[in-house]
């Protein structure tokens, strides 16, 4: 499919990218990094590699589009398209990135008309995208309200430097008192076998647990089998580094998630936490953290910045991540839009 805009002195075209044609596809990269860091400075930008397995690698659940907004042979925006294949059937992700010099030309409009072309011929009537932002008043967030897509959750973005301090890791041991009645296992990389079927109800429990505002979304159980799945996508790209917690009778309690970017000099990730409503009160949220943070002392290589996100009403989450150093550097806002 092809989409024609008017906009400036030539016609903006729309179409697919060929992940395998490698010229075509690292001008389209180029173009879709550099307007990410434009708009936010604190951006996270998927590698060229991670994109590149993505787009090329058949998908287990998800399919991931390319499509190029191009001004003459110049591509000037992009459009990331996915969707799900085997749950969330009514439901499509877009990101539409244009250059700066580039906007109030159509280019945004051009890409908006194709993902909403393809989106009616899958049969799909919601549409969710995100950004990082300063505020609402960001230029992608402009103009998808533009197009009628409502904010529906909003998290802080936090940082925090690496390697990380001493002083506070010292502080933060001293002060956490005793794990007593749980013991703590951790990983790098995919899970142990012995601990599958633990960690993959813990990854069912985070989901259902973890505020994501008025997004719609149909939250699929863990299984073993989509576990190992995953991971064995993930590993490609990514070291997970995880700690989980059981009881000294064997029960899980918590986990908590790292991702350390096998491509990304600067930037690792700090993702879930997770303390099982029976285990909270008893400071394990604090013990996982520390341990993982031993983890990535031994795993990382010249990453910079640690970072996470926390949803703005998650009070319990904000003050262990502030406890850990973490500070705010922008706003992480979803948005979504309903065609029924």
């Amino acid at each position: 499919m092809v989409i024609r805009s008017l906009g400036g002195p030539q016609k903006i075209a729309v179409r697919e990218i060929d992940p395998f044609d490698e010229p075509l596809f690292d001008a389209w990269y180029a173009v879709l990094r550099d307007a990410v860091l434009a708009d936010s400075e604190s951006a996270i930008v998927t590698s060229h590699e991670a994109m590149a397995f993505a787009l090329r690698e058949l998908p287990a659940a998800k399919k991931y589009v390319a499509v190029g907004a191009f001004d003459g042979d110049r591509v000037v925006g992009t459009l990331q398209f996915e969707y799900r294949i085997e749950d969330n059937l009514d439901t499509v992700e877009i990101e539409i990135q244009v250059l700066p010099a580039e906007r109030r030309r159509g280019v945004g409009t051009a890409l908006w008309t194709w993902a909403a072309g393809r989106a009616a011929e899958l049969g799909r009537t919601i549409f969710q995208t995100e950004f990082g932002a300063a505020d609402e008043s960001a230029p992608g967030i402009a103009f998808a309200t533009g197009l009628g897509f409502t904010v529906e959750h909003v998290e802080d973005h936090l940082v925090v430097p690496l390697p990380y301090d001493e002083a506070r890791l010292h502080q933060l041991r001293e002060t956490a008192g005793e794990h007593a009645g749980y013991r703590l296992t951790s990983w790098a990389g995919p899970c142990p076998p012995e601990h599958l079927q633990a960690y993959a109800d813990l990854r069912t429990a985070m989901d259902q647990d973890v505020p994501t505002g008025g997004m719609t979304h149909e939250n699929v159980p863990w299984t073993v089998e989509r576990l190992k799945i995953n991971q064995e996508r993930m590993d490609k790209n990514y070291v997970a580094l995880v700690t989980m917690a059981h009881t000294t009778t064997g029960d899980p309690a918590g986990y908590t998630l790292m991702w350390l970017p096998r491509q990304n000099a600067d930037h690792a990730q700090q993702d879930d936490t997770l303390v099982l409503r029976d285990h909270r009160g008893n400071n394990l949220g604090t013990h996982l953290k520390l341990a993982n943070l031993d983890q990535l002392a031994k795993h990382r290589t010249t990453q910079v910045w640690l970072h996470t996100w926390t949803a703005l009403e998650n009070t319990p989450m904000q003050k262990v991540n502030a406890r850990f150093g973490f500070h705010p550097v922008e706003r992480w806002y979803e948005l979504e839009l309903s065609k029924v």
